[in-house]
């Protein structure tokens, strides 16, 4: 049997890498990431609110592309293809639940469908002919420990945050304007959207908008 040399970990805890993707050092650029982690002014929604049950991704691609994930506070990348009326293949659910992980607890939660279709879509307006078009994440699911100790370093985040429940996706195109980000999620996101500065929320809660670029 050939050798196979020696296998790279699952995960790195320095730098948030794992089983499907790359970590590289984190640029200057990135930090804006880290800083809006602190600065998410998700509204909180009512104890009561009731949510629809999250979907599974069976949604159908609209039209083939390649992205190129980055986490904006680990330097991490994930490349992934799309084919044209086609859908997420389970491996790809797979490397989507882990790349946007919360990172932090290495902890893992299935994404909802509904908002990995939102970002799918928004995607698919701005993916070019050639070449890959990059989705810079800010922040995908969040534990709990995770978000009461953002509500610690700062009373902005919600204390029952979309994001605990992997309902929610902060991201950002670096070559797009965030207004023109916003407004194409608000005209395609069925659920929750908030404008910040260096990002746009996603979530699949009730039809709401927040925030302004």
């Amino acid at each position: 049997m050939p050798s196979m040399g020696t296998a790279a970990p699952l995960f790195d805890i320095k730098m948030g890498g794992g089983l499907f993707s790359k970590v590289v050092s984190r640029s200057d650029d990135m930090s804006d990431g880290l800083r809006n982690l602190y600065n998410d002014h998700e509204p909180d929604l009512a104890p009561m609110t009731l949510l629809t049950p999250k979907h599974v991704p069976n949604f159908i691609i609209k039209s083939s592309m390649k992205l190129a994930f980055l986490n904006a506070n680990t330097g991490e990348k994930m490349p992934m293809s799309l084919q044209e009326k086609g859908g997420l293949r389970k491996k790809q659910v797979s490397q989507l639940n882990h790349f946007l992980r919360d990172w932090r607890q290495n902890e893992i939660k299935e994404i909802d469908g509904a908002v990995l279709k939102t970002l799918i879509d928004v995607c698919t307006n701005y993916a070019p002919k050639s070449g890959a078009l990059e989705v810079r994440i800010t922040s995908g699911y969040r534990s709990k420990k995770t978000n009461n100790m953002l509500r610690r370093s700062s009373s902005k985040v919600a204390r029952r945050s979309l994001h605990i429940q992997g309902r929610a996706i902060d991201f950002s195109l670096p070559n797009v304007s965030i207004r023109e980000l916003s407004k194409a999620a608000k005209n395609i996101c069925p659920g929750g959207v908030g404008t910040y500065s260096t990002f746009v929320h996603i979530d699949s809660g009730p039809k709401r908008a927040w925030g302004s670029a």
